[in-house]
């Protein structure tokens, strides 16, 4: 399996491009505008007027939903005295003075290009970071990463159960994703240290909390139960962004699976194309035809 890499990396060369050391006067106005999976969206912005700010903007559909559960504490503590009001159509903007960096410039541009993953990761840090100090149990939360998946933690005292409701539209895609799903349920039995697993489409027992005790979708509900061994130390950064990034990377290895079977199938066509290739006969239109019994005759 591949895993992605973390952060967005047009926005990362994009902002390198003007972090990096030039003068004012060099120094080119950009409104660049890009999206990302998860329905997110990027603006980075220089004005021709003042070329030495940079504004880079987020908009974060489930932003509303984490802001209070971590995500305005992950702002505070990656971003401090960057955050400004948002421009319109976005949820976050960002400004930096390219003249003055907070920081040094390679790891300014890293924390630009995490900027989502940082954000959706104050939510897990928050669950996480309690489960290791051994705090009271914070409430359940769930939030919707996207328009077709919704995440649900869990909080305990002695674990953190993460549950993904996860469905697709397209019905090869839900398919494919049954069975890749469930290869980690029997991974999990040759893995005596990962976190235990679960997947069907019957909600797990904890869906209680939010009243959920029927199927949601076409796909099912997986869950991750991480203890404080899971987390501990530097496996923390690791689980968050396994679990941030769970939904892309089950999306990547489908359309993965899907060029390789179209692969797979195109070289099966061009072995039979082959086959029948071979099993033609030259035939001498000159030669003299001849019926079952043995007579010649000519075709007029």
């Amino acid at each position: 399996m591949i895993l992605l890499e973390a952060g967005n990396r047009i926005l990362g060369e994009t902002v390198a491009e003007k972090i990096k050391n030039e003068s004012k006067e060099k120094r080119e106005p950009v409104d660049v505008r890009l999206c990302d999976f998860d329905d997110v969206m990027y603006r980075v912005v220089i004005d021709a007027a003042t070329r030495n700010i940079m504004q880079v903007s987020i908009a974060l559909p489930c932003w509303p939903a984490i802001k209070s559960a971590g995500g305005q504490d992950a702002l505070d503590t990656h971003y401090k005295g960057l955050s400004i009001d948002p421009i319109q159509g976005y949820d976050i903007t960002l400004q930096i003075d390219l003249d003055n960096l907070p920081v040094p410039a390679a790891e300014l541009t890293q924390k630009l290009t995490m900027l989502k993953a940082n954000l959706i990761g104050g939510v897990f840090y928050r669950f996480f970071n309690n489960l290791v100090k051994g705090g009271a149990a914070l409430e359940p939360f769930h939030f919707d990463l996207r328009s077709d998946t919704k995440i649900y933690i869990l909080p305990a005292s002695d674990r953190v159960t993460v549950i993904f409701s996860i469905d697709f539209y397209d019905r090869f895609d839900t398919s494919i994703a049954k069975v890749f799903l469930q290869e980690f349920v029997e991974s999990r039995r040759h893995l005596g240290n990962a976190p235990p697993c679960n997947f069907g489409l019957n909600p797990p027992l904890e869906m209680k909390n939010w009243g959920i005790t029927e199927p949601q979708g076409k796909l099912g509900f997986i869950s991750f139960a991480l203890m404080k061994n899971h987390v501990d130390g530097a496996k923390l950064d690791r689980a968050v962004w396994s679990l941030q990034s769970f939904r892309n990377y089950v999306q990547y290895h489908i359309k993965c699976s899907k060029a390789y079977f179209h692969s797979r199938m195109r070289a099966r066509v061009r072995n039979l194309l082959k086959v029948l290739n071979r099993a033609k006969t030259d035939q001498d239109e000159s030669a003299p035809k001849k019926t079952i019994t043995g007579r010649t005759f000519v075709r007029k």
